[in-house]
This record gives C-alpha cells, sequence and structure tokens, in this order.
C-alpha cells in the first residue's frame, strides 16, 4: 500500500518545528547579532532567510492544520489560532517597536505551537 507524501510526514511537528526555528531565530538575533561578523555567520541575517523561514512555516502550518480540520475533527480553533500567531509572527517583523518585537513573536510562535497541538489532539481523538 503505497503513501502519499502528506501521511508520511507529521505536518503538525513538522510546522512546531518550523515556528519555534523562525521564533528561536527571531528572538536571538538581536541578542548575538554584534558577534555574527567575528563568527563569520553573516548569513543569519539576511532578510530573505527571514522570509523564506515565515513562508516555510506558514505553508507547512497551514497545510497541516488545514489537512486535519478536512479530514478529521472539523473544528476551526486550530485555524484560528495559527492565523493570529502568523498575523502577530508578521507584526512582529514589520510593525512594532524593536523593544517589543521578541514579545510579539514569541506570542505569534506559542499561538501557532497551540494550534498545532490542538490539531494533533483532535486528529488523534477522531481517529
Amino acid at each position: 500500500m503505497r503513501m502519499s507524501l502528506f501521511s508520511k510526514w507529521n505536518l503538525d511537528a513538522l510546522g512546531i518545528g518550523a515556528s519555534l526555528v523562525c521564533a528561536v531565530h527571531c528572538v536571538l538575533l538581536p541578542l548575538v547579532i554584534t558577534g555574527l561578523p567575528l563568527l563569520g555567520l553573516e548569513m543569519l541575517e539576511n532578510e530573505k532567510l527571514e522570509y523564506a523561514l515565515l513562508g516555510f512555516s506558514f505553508l507547512v502550518g497551514y497545510a497541516a492544520l488545514f489537512r486535519g480540520y478536512r479530514k478529521h475533527h472539523r473544528h476551526a480553533r486550530p485555524l484560528v489560532l495559527f492565523s493570529l500567531g502568523y498575523v502577530a509572527l508578521l507584526a512582529g517583523h514589520f510593525l512594532t517597536a524593536e523593544s517589543w518585537e521578541p514579545f510579539v513573536i514569541t506570542l505569534g510562535a506559542g499561538l501557532i505551537v497551540w494550534a498545532h497541538l490542538l490539531n494533533l489532539r483532535g486528529c488523534k481523538r477522531c481517529k
């Protein structure tokens, strides 16, 4: 029996991981930014990397949550939490003052992780 690519991967776990990597990158980067050139890690300060992390976490997260909604639990709460979390991530990057950026990004990542955990729980209950 052949399984599809999405069936083999645990997209919720991948989404949680992508959200956490993005949040850690965004929160820690301002703290270590002065030492990056000394370590030869200028690539971590790249705007394109941030956009790629944001886009990747959105695509994986939305795919996982929508799949859980459509095939299993039919609860919109994880999708709403994910959307609010993603808006907070974007606001943290583009709209908030620098002093508030780590807090807003951490809030967004927390909402996204919460959404994935609710989705996992909903999918397990419906199996």
